[in-house]
C-alpha cells in the first residue's frame, strides 16, 4: 500500500525540527519532538520515546504523553520490526512491557544497532490505512535524522577535544618553561601549585617533599590537615603510591589531606630513579559551580605536568646542594688559609743549626702541626698530629698552636707545657679527640736535647756514623686523659748530630699494593744519608718515599723536620 503523500510530508516537516530542538534544548525536547510528530500524523492518542543514551549504555526515557508513567530505562528487548498488536495477538505482552495498552512499538535501528524506540497508543482498535507504511517511513527518516545528529556531535565533540588537548600541550609546554627558569625550590614550589591549579580549575593545592624516609608539607593553597603525608593517608593507599606511582583520586571523604574537600586527587612527583614528593589537589570546579571529582583526562595532564615539576624540582635541589657545596668550599678555603698562616711561613735561620722542613697535607685541611720557638736557654720545636681529619682537626691545632706559644711565652719546662696542653684540651675538645705531640728544646751551649714524647712516634738522633738513637714515647696523647702528667728527658747530642721529627703520615704512607713505607725503610735511608746536608737527606727522603707510594692516593698528612746540630 502506498503511504499517503501529504501525510509523509507533514511527519517530514515536524521530524526535521529535531535536529534544532535537540541543540537548543536537549534529548528531552528531542524527544517530545518526535513523539508528538507521530501523534499528529499517524492517527495515535499518546504514547512514549526512549533514545539512547549519550554513554550509548542503553535507551532511557526521553518523552511520555500526559498521564502515563512508563519505564525511565528500558529492560526488555527491543524488536527488530514495527509491532502492531491487532496483527500479530502474541505481541501484546512484549508491547505491554514497555508501555501497558500499548498498540504500536516503532523501533529506531541503524544498522545493528539500537538507537531509540517508540510505543504508541490509539483508541480505536483498527490502524488507519496505510499507518503501518507510514510508521515504516517516518522510523527511517527519523533514524537518519539521529544517525546524523549523533555523527555531528561526535565530530563537533573530537574537535572539541582535540582543542583542549591542544591547549593541555600548549600549557604544558609554557608550564616547562616557566618552571624550568627557576632554581630557588621555595619559589619553584609555589609555582607548581599555582600552575596544578589554574590546569585542573581546583580550589585547593598542596605540595609534600621527601626529606627522608616522610613526605613532609613544603607549601599549600588552602588549609591542610596536616605536616606529614603519612599521617592522613592509609598505609596501603600511601605504599601503592610509591611502589606502583598510582594516583589516589577519592570522590568521598576525601577530607584526609583537605578537611571538608569533596574530592581529591594525589599523583607522585617522581624522576627515574626515586619519588621526590607527592602533589595533591582538592575539589575540582566546573562551570556551573558546582564541585565535582577528578576524571581520567585530569589525571593524565596532571601526570604530564608532575613528570615536569619532578625534573624542575630535581633541578632546585642540585643547584642548591651546589650553592652549599660551594659555601662549603670558601668556608673551607678560609681555614685552610688560617691554618696556613699558624704554620711556619719560613723555615727559620738559626746560628748554629741547620733545618729543612717537608710538609704535605692530605687534605685541604690537615691535622699535622709543627713550629719553631726560639728563646733564651735554647731552640724549641714541636710537631704534632691532631685526631681526625678536615675542620674539626684544624681547629683543634689553631687551639694546639694558641695554648703552646702562650705556655711557652711563660717561660715554663717542657713537661709542665704538656701537663697544661694536656688538662686545656681534654677540657675543651670532645672526648674522641686527641693529639699526639714531641716537644724538644735543643742546648747548642751543652750539647742535650731535651723532649716529651706524648704517644707520637719516634724521633731519631743520627750521628756522623750512622748511628740512631730512638726518643721513644714516654706518655699518653693530649687530651685523652684529663690527669695525665708529663716530665722532660734529657738526651746528649753529638757533634754534627742530624734530629728527626715526623708524623705517621710518612712511614705509614701506602703503594697500590697496600704495604707500608715502614720505619725500617726510614732508618735505612738515614744511615745512607746521614752525613749529607739536612737539605739533600729532605730530598732524598721525598724522593724515595714518592717512589715507593706511586699512584696510590696520601690518605693521611706527612710531615718531615729535619735539624742539623
Amino acid at each position: 500500500m502506498i503511504v499517503p503523500a501529504q501525510k509523509f510530508s507533514a511527519l517530514v516537516a515536524d521530524l526535521q525540527g529535531i535536529d534544532g530542538a535537540s541543540r537548543e534544548l536537549g534529548a528531552h525536547s528531542q524527544g517530545e519532538a518526535i513523539l508528538g510528530a507521530f501523534i499528529r500524523h499517524a492517527g495515535y492518542c499518546d504514547g512514549a520515546v526512549w533514545l539512547e543514551c549519550a554513554s550509548g549504555e542503553g535507551l532511557r526515557l526521553a518523552a511520555a504523553s500526559p498521564g502515563i508513567e512508563p519505564a525511565a530505562t528500558l529492560s526488555a528487548a527491543v524488536p527488530d520490526e514495527i509491532v502492531e498488536r491487532t496483527f500479530d495477538p502474541e505481541s501484546l505482552e512484549a508491547a505491554a512491557a514497555h508501555l501497558p495498552g500499548a498498540h504500536t512499538l516503532v523501533p529506531l535501528r541503524h544498522h545493528d544497532r539500537v538507537i531509540g524506540l517508540i510505543a504508541l497508543r490509539r483508541e480505536r482498535e483498527e490502524p488507519l490505512e496505510g499507518t503501518i507504511e507510514l510508521l515504516r517511513a517516518a522510523a527511517s527518516f527519523v533514524t537518519a535524522l539521529l544517525t546524523a545528529k549523533r555523527m555531528a556531535d561526535e565530530v563537533r565533540e573530537g574537535n572539541f577535544q582535540l582543542k583542549v588537548r591542544l591547549w593541555e600541550l600548549e600549557s604544558l609546554y609554557d608550564i616547562g618553561l616557566s618552571i624550568a627558569a627557576t632554581l630557588d625550590q621555595d619559589e619553584l614550589s609555589e609555582q607548581i601549585l599555582i600552575r596544578t591549579i589554574s590546569l585542573l580549575n581546583a580550589r585547593r593545592a598542596a605540595l609534600y617533599l621527601r626529606k627522608g624516609e616522610r613526605f613532609v608539607l613544603h607549601r599549600s593553597f588552602g588549609e591542610v590537615r596536616g605536616q606529614f603525608l603519612e599521617d592522613e593517608i592509609q598505609p596501603e593507599e600511601l605504599e601503592a603510591l610509591k611502589a606502583s606511582r598510582r594516583p589516589i583520586r577519592m570522590s568521598s571523604g576525601a577530607d584526609c589531606l583537605f578537611p571538608g574537600c569533596l574530592s581529591l586527587l594525589a599523583l607522585p612527583i617522581a624522576t627515574a630513579t626515586e619519588m621526590v614528593g607527592v602533589l595533591a589537589v582538592a575539589d575540582r570546579e566546573h562551570r556551573d559551580g558546582s564541585v565535582g571529582p577528578f576524571d581520567e583526562s585530569d589525571v593524565r595532564l596532571v601526570r604530564q605536568f608532575a613528570t615536569q615539576a619532578a625534573i624542575a624540582l630535581e633541578n632546585a635541589r642540585l643547584h642548591r646542594d651546589a650553592l652549599e657545596k660551594q659555601a662549603i668550599e670558601r668556608e673551607l678555603e678560609l681555614a685552610a688559609t688560617i691554618q696556613r698562616d699558624i704554620l711556619p711561613r719560613a723555615v727559620p735561620r738559626v746560628e748554629g743549626l741547620g733545618i729543612e722542613v717537608l710538609a704535605r697535607p692530605a687534605r685541604q685541611l690537615g691535622g699535622d702541626y709543627y713550629t719553631f720557638i726560639d728563646r733564651d736557654g735554647g731552640f724549641s720545636l714541636c710537631v704534632a698530629d691532631v685526631s681526625g681529619k678536615s675542620l674539626p682537626a684544624a681547629i683543634l691545632v689553631s687551639a694546639l698552636h694558641a695554648a703552646l706559644h702562650l705556655l711557652f711565652h711563660e717561660g715554663r719546662d717542657l713537661g709542665e707545657i704538656a701537663t697544661e696542653l694536656n688538662r686545656h684540651i681534654h677540657l675543651w675538645s670532645s672526648e674522641s679527640k686527641f693529639i699526639t705531640l714531641i716537644l724538644a728544646t735543643i742546648d747548642r751551649e751543652h750539647g742535650m736535647i731535651r723532649f716529651v714524647n706524648a704517644g707520637h712516634n719516634p724521633a731519631y738522633v743520627v750521628g756522623l756514623d750512622g748511628e740512631i738513637e730512638p726518643l721513644r714515647s714516654h706518655g699518653l696523647p693530649v687530651g685523652m686523659m684529663s690527669d695525665s702528667r708529663y716530665s722532660a728527658q734529657t738526651r746528649g747530642l753529638p757533634p754534627g748530630a742530624l734530629l728527626v721529627f715526623y708524623s705517621d703520615g710518612i712511614t705509614e704512607a701506602e703503594n697500590a699494593a697496600g704495604e707500608e713505607f715502614g720505619n725500617e725503610r726510614l732508618e735505612a735511608l738515614l744511615r745512607a744519608h746521614g752525613s749529607d746536608t739536612v737539605a739533600a737527606i729532605r730530598r732524598a727522603i721525598e724522593s724515595d718515599l714518592e717512589g715507593f707510594v706511586g699512584e696510590a692516593p696520601q690518605h693521611d698528612d706527612q710531615t718531615l723536620v729535619l735539624v742539623r746540630v
